[in-house]
């Protein structure tokens, strides 16, 4: 049954804990930590000068994890770094907080995180908050096994873990996040053809070791070739099946800071929405990112069980940034952010 916007956001906070629930990230979310393409165009019309992308996306991540080096970051820059990682942290926060009231009894307490980017800010949010001691116990699943070497195996994703009481009287499933990067990451490193390790650094040497799907026209073929990238999109498709005739309440996708001009994710989400118990909810930064996604999806926008939220279906009083950036997204899915 169709609903509205205004139903949509009210809802929404209780939706994400009753719903296995997904997140699509682009390379908006991220910013203004992160550089977007379209500051770095080529010389060619419509190009993109990848070498100075990577080169600025490479300096800001070894930045943000604290490497050990003299890094020519700006003042503002790490300003803007340090604030994006503060936003990554309260939305980790609030998933934790979220998944601390599932009933494990009616859907697994995990929640799943898709994402296009090549950035740290999950990661390091994450161990700034295992640090810190400020949450339950949780288990953060990025989908690599292993100790001192860990490579990347998919199948990981499909576990769970759980506390048993001591006399094996009870058990407690633990909240758990999983984070899929399907474009890659640039702390991945290429062992061969099909391995992939997972390491705790920036990786610099070499770039062709350097596992990331960039941004030069061949996404597709690259992500649909590449045995781990084939296999995430599938996890992706996976995850947004589950309908009312399983245990739980449906499937929900929160898409951000994503326009899919990515065909080969476009065609992912095709193939979900045939799940007419699965609700995506695609929030846009600005009012006129809309009719750009639309045009993206094409005739995909049109599904009856997709939904797009913009700043003109909230009411921004008492704030001076009427944008829905990553810091008003947390606040959607509080419902801290009235409806208009």
């Amino acid at each position: 049954m169709p609903v509205s916007e205004k139903e949509i956001i009210e809802r929404l906070p209780d939706w994400i804990a009753e719903k296995k629930t997904s997140f699509l990230f682009g390379s908006g979310t991220s910013a203004p930590g992160m550089p977007l393409m379209n500051m770095f165009p080529g010389e060619k019309d419509g190009s993109i000068d990848v070498d100075g992308l990577m080169y600025e996306i490479i300096k800001r991540n070894k930045f943000l994890i604290g490497a050990k080096m003299k890094i020519n970051v700006s003042e503002e820059e790490s300003k803007a770094i340090l604030g994006t990682l503060g936003a990554y942290k309260k939305f980790i926060e609030i998933l934790l907080d979220m998944l601390g009231n599932v009933n494990a009894r009616e859907r697994h307490k995990n929640i799943n995180i898709f994402t296009t980017n090549y950035d740290l800010f999950i990661e390091k949010a994450v161990d700034d908050i295992y640090e810190s001691g400020s949450t339950a116990p949780f288990i953060f699943n990025d989908g690599a096994r292993g100790y001192f070497k860990r490579l990347l195996d998919n199948s990981n994703f499909d576990t769970t873990t759980a506390y048993k009481g001591r006399f094996d009287n009870y058990i407690n499933e633990l909240p758990s996040i999983n984070l899929a990067k399907i474009h890659g990451s640039v702390n991945w490193k290429k062992q061969s053809e099909d391995v992939i390790q997972v390491c705790d650094h920036v990786v610099r040497d070499n770039p062709r070791k350097r596992e990331t799907v960039e941004p030069n026209g061949r996404e597709p073929e690259y992500t649909t070739l590449k045995k781990h990238y084939y296999e995430m999109l599938r996890f992706f498709e996976y995850e947004m099946s589950e309908n009312t005739g399983n245990v739980g309440n449906g499937s929900l996708l929160l898409v951000h800071g994503f326009s899919f001009g990515d065909n080969h994710i476009a065609h992912a989400l095709k193939r979900a929405l045939e799940n007419r118990e699965l609700l995506v909810v695609i929030v846009a930064y600005a009012d006129s990112d809309v009719k750009i996604i639309k045009t993206n999806l094409g005739n995909l926008s049109k599904s009856t069980n997709l939904y797009f939220l913009h700043p003109g279906n909230f009411s921004f009083r008492g704030e001076g940034y009427s944008r829905l950036d990553f810091n008003n997204f947390n606040k959607i899915i509080t419902g801290k952010l009235k409806c208009a």
